[in-house]
């Protein structure tokens, strides 16, 4: 039977990026581990968070998520740092500038070893996003909640989360994400963050077949056409219902 970790007091930021997204995890009180694999924005998330380190409430790994451990190349996005990314024709887009770099690699799995598994874990990994999703599956325990951010692969997404026995599904349109308050800590959510937990986005938790309907008249048909424009982009958020419940943080 898998145990869904309700307890947990960890978040993973996977794809910390400018590291909005951990400094609002870190002000609702968890730790958080968070994952980059670009060296120079690690170096500054390292300056800015240098308190929650030092307090050993903010792990910083400079690595990739992938399907195995060891070295692998990462592309770094000159032009736009939020696509850098394992997978070329991801990083590439729009003919923009890249730089080759040797990174340590990790797999989902390693990181559960070495610091426990979260209550929740975000996925952004930029084009390997279902590396982690596929890792999910058959794991004996799984965070309570899962966010990852849509892409064409989308029905994929919920198909995976659905198997590994997620039975609430949310979707966030993150175009609205900026401005937006969370009344319990005053935090002011900037653009391109992921936003709110899922528990405290509006609406009630869909079930899997009503997240589909919803997501196929929102976001792209079951053919695979774009129906939103391209001025919005998402979320899917995704809990164990019977295992929903924040921690005492």
């Amino acid at each position: 039977m898998t145990i869904f970790a309700r307890d947990s007091r960890i978040i993973f930021d996977l794809g910390m990026n400018n590291g909005d997204d951990t400094d609002y995890y870190l002000k609702r009180g968890f730790d958080v581990v968070a994952l980059e694999a670009n060296p120079v924005l690690c170096a500054r998330a390292a300056e800015r968070f240098a308190e929650p380190v030092a307090r050993s409430q903010l792990s910083i790994v400079h690595a990739a998520i992938w399907e195995q451990s060891g070295r692998t190349d990462f592309l770094v996005n000159i032009d736009n740092d939020h696509w850098s990314s394992i997978d070329p024709g991801w990083a590439g887009r729009d003919d923009s500038t890249c730089e080759r770099i040797d990174v340590r690699c990790v797999t989902l799995p390693e990181l559960f070893d070495e610091y426990g598994v979260p209550y929740y874990l975000k996925i952004d990994v930029e084009g390997v996003d279902h590396v982690v999703l596929d890792q999910l599956q058959g794991l004996p325990q799984l965070p309570a909640c899962v966010s990852v951010e849509d892409c064409r692969f989308g029905f994929d997404y919920m198909r995976t989360l659905s198997a590994c026995g997620y039975d609430g599904f949310k979707l966030l349109d993150q175009s609205t994400v900026e401005g937006r308050v969370d009344p319990q800590t005053g935090h002011v959510f900037p653009a391109a963050s992921s936003g709110p937990l899922g528990s405290d986005i509006e609406g009630d938790w869909l079930s899997y077949d009503a997240i589909v309907d919803h997501y196929a008249t929102t976001v792209r048909d079951h053919e695979g056409n774009r129906l939103a424009p391209r001025t919005q982009w998402w979320d899917i958020h995704c809990t164990r219902l019977k295992d929903r419940g924040l921690p005492n943080v």
